[in-house]
């Protein structure tokens, strides 16, 4: 087994978070390509068919491949957090990167539904092993007074990601097809293709840069003797997966308290609210609004650049205030926007408030995770922030199903109050806004402030990992 290192014992925390940043940074952009363009894309290569009978729409395909990423992530988040807090952070977070890689580069060459349905499951397996095992490696080399921002950053990294990819999709999708004159369908796979390129670099940067101190005991191993072992490991635990999330959630853990279950109910309504808005946000500016793909991709670009420094923002309050006051605020303010976003507004009125309420999330994220850290022994962190990630998750998976009914049932209705028109499809928002301010009221009301004491105590103390898949 591995010891992870104490606080004392904080190892090359600037570069770990340099490189981690910026391949978190470059990944994401993958993602962030296809953002606006997917309905696009998916027509291209998608068809309606019926299945014993049943008719099978683009759009719910869409909907099927969506819940396949949310669900593999779900499932195996807590058991790669759980192997990387025994077997070391770095190998597995260099599988999860390769994986990404090889899958940007599917993206490129996929021709139907079941090779994309296929991908978009992998990709949950992928993120599984990437994001939270990366943000527990920084808490790892963080100190207390600089969890908050160095989380913040990680996380603006992802942001920066999430806003370039769509201006890169813009730039092929306009200039090989709409100036050179390539067909759509080619113009998209080179992006991928290009963002697969990218992906072999930030996996490159991370096997050189990173130090990872739980792995002082096997200095000897190379990079890819570590990665070979890690793959292994991973296969076992991808098998043992389903079991292993049962008896986690079942088990009533000795470090648990109150406030750490109250982030899992929280994370739960967070990934449920947001999963809700985020694949309909370019239909309502569509649908409403009448804005083109084109200037959707723009649209979101700017402001995920704008929201970006929101992150570095809310972990540094989170470390100087008290990072529950940090939480709850921004969260009700940005439940508020919801509220208000189904409003019958002006196109740039609507864009305001969107970009607002964006910066308050990227407010909100890093305090959140700053906080749950600090609920968690050191011991058991990796698996910890996998269960919470799986937690999000499972509201991901149910979200945009309701999301999408109270959409499409609410599409052609308006509402009038006392002269103030109200979008049907707001309907959505308004759901999501109540969820927002009932989640940080929450956290208000049910986090307690000596419950971190006892996490620090059991920190130092040691706590013992469920599970060892330790090779030797």
């Amino acid at each position: 087994m591995v010891t992870l290192s104490s606080n004392s014992e904080k190892s090359s925390p600037s570069r770990n978070l340099i490189a981690l940043c910026l391949a978190s940074f470059v990944v994401v952009t993958g993602f962030g390509v296809i953002l606006p363009f997917f309905p696009l894309y998916a027509k291209e290569i998608l068809f309606k068919f019926s299945f014993l009978g049943l008719p099978i729409g683009i759009a719910f395909q869409i909907g099927i491949m969506t819940s396949a990423f949310m669900f593999t992530r779900f499932l195996l988040a807590p058991s790669f957090g759980d192997l990387s807090d025994v077997s070391g952070r770095k190998p597995i977070i260099l599988v999860g990167m390769s994986i990404y890689t090889f899958l940007l580069f599917g993206f490129g060459l996929a021709f139907d539904f079941l090779s994309l349905l296929v991908i978009r499951a992998l990709q949950g397996v992928a993120s599984a092993a990437v994001w939270p095992v990366g943000e527990a490696l920084i808490v790892d080399t963080s100190t207390k007074n600089t969890t908050g921002r160095n989380l913040g950053y990680y996380i603006m990294s992802m942001q920066a990601g999430m806003a370039a990819g769509p201006f890169i999709g813009f730039i092929f999708y306009a200039g090989l097809n709409g100036i050179v004159g390539f067909p759509p369908i080619l113009s998209y796979r080179l992006a991928f293709i290009c963002q697969g390129i990218m992906g072999v670099l930030a996996t490159v940067i991370v096997a050189l840069l990173v130090k990872d101190p739980s792995q002082s005991d096997s200095e000897n191993l190379t990079v890819i003797g570590s990665f070979m072992i890690a793959i292994r490991q991973m296969g076992r635990k991808i098998i043992q997966s389903p079991r292993y999330l049962v008896t986690t959630f079942s088990t009533a853990e000795k470090y648990r308290s109150s406030s750490l279950y109250t982030i899992y109910l929280v994370a739960i309504i967070n990934g449920f609210g947001n999963a809700m808005i985020f694949p309909i946000i370019a239909l309502f500016l569509d649908d409403y609004y009448f804005i083109n793909p084109e200037f959707i991709a723009l649209v979101i670009g700017i402001i995920g650049i704008l929201a970006l420094s929101g992150n570095p923002l809310g972990g540094t309050l989170s470390d100087k205030l008290t990072r529950k006051h940090v939480v709850w605020i921004s969260g009700c303010l940005r439940g508020g926007l919801y509220l208000v976003l189904g409003i019958q507004w002006g196109l740039f009125a609507v864009i305001a408030i969107f970009a607002i309420q964006r910066f308050l999330w990227a407010i909100y994220q890093p305090a959140f995770r700053a906080m749950q850290s600090e609920l968690i022994p050191e011991a058991v962190r990796g698996k910890e922030f996998g269960i919470v990630q799986a937690l999000f998750n499972f509201g991901s998976v149910l979200g945009p199903i309701i999301g999408g009914v109270l959409y499409d049932n609410f599409l052609d209705v308006t509402f009038n109050l006392n002269g103030v028109v109200y979008l049907g499809a707001g309907v959505t928002f308004v759901l999501a806004g109540i969820l927002g301010i009932i989640g940080s009221i929450t956290l208000l009301l049910f986090i307690n402030s000596s419950d971190f004491q006892e996490s620090i105590e059991k920190t130092i103390q040691g706590v013992e990992p469920s599970v060892s898949l330790k090779e030797k």
